[in-house]
C-alpha cells in the first residue's frame, strides 16, 4: 500500500503543477494578427442587413487566445471561437457561437488596424462578403475599438 501511495506521489510530483507555461509548450503560438486582437474591445458601430442598429448593441468583447466572449448591456453573454486568415484579400475570418443548441458558424472578412477591428460576416452557407456592405438578413458589420485601460 505504501509503495502504491509513493508511486502516485512521485508521478504527481513529476507531472508538475497544472496550468504552467511548461504545460503550454505543446500549444502553437498565436498568429500575429490574432495576438494583436487579444484583450477587451467595445462596439462602436453595428449594422444588420443594411440598417444601423448601434444603439441597440451595447457590446463588449474580450478575446483570449482563439476564444471570445461578448457581454451585452443587460449582462447576457455569448462565447465562441475565432479563426483569422490574413493571407487572403480581403482578409477572411470564421467564427462560431457556442450555444445550448449547438454551434452556429459564421464567415466573413475583417480589417485590423491598430486599435480598430472591423468585421463583415454572414451565416455559414451564405456567400462570404467581399466588401463591408450588408444586404442579407444574416449579414452584419461591426466596428470595435480597443478599450482603454483605466488607471
Amino acid at each position: 500500500m505504501r509503495c502504491e501511495a509513493a508511486f502516485v506521489l512521485v508521478v504527481a510530483l513529476c507531472a508538475g503543477p497544472r496550468g504552467t507555461a511548461e504545460d503550454k509548450k505543446g500549444e502553437k503560438p498565436l498568429a500575429p494578427e490574432l495576438k494583436q486582437l487579444q484583450g477587451r474591445w467595445e462596439l462602436t458601430y453595428h449594422e444588420t442587413a443594411g440598417r444601423e442598429d448601434t444603439k441597440e448593441c451595447k457590446w463588449v468583447m474580450v478575446v483570449d487566445g482563439d476564444r471570445w466572449t461578448v457581454t451585452d448591456g443587460d449582462g447576457g453573454t455569448s462565447k465562441g471561437t475565432l479563426r483569422l486568415d490574413p493571407a487572403t484579400k480581403p482578409k477572411q475570418l470564421a467564427y462560431t457561437i457556442t450555444g445550448a443548441n449547438g454551434d452556429q458558424e459564421f464567415i466573413g472578412i475583417y480589417q485590423l488596424d491598430g486599435d480598430t477591428y472591423k468585421t463583415c460576416d454572414v451565416a455559414k452557407g451564405k456567400e462570404r462578403p467581399t466588401e463591408f456592405k450588408t444586404a442579407e438578413e444574416t449579414g452584419q458589420i461591426a466596428t470595435w475599438k480597443r478599450a482603454k485601460v483605466k488607471d
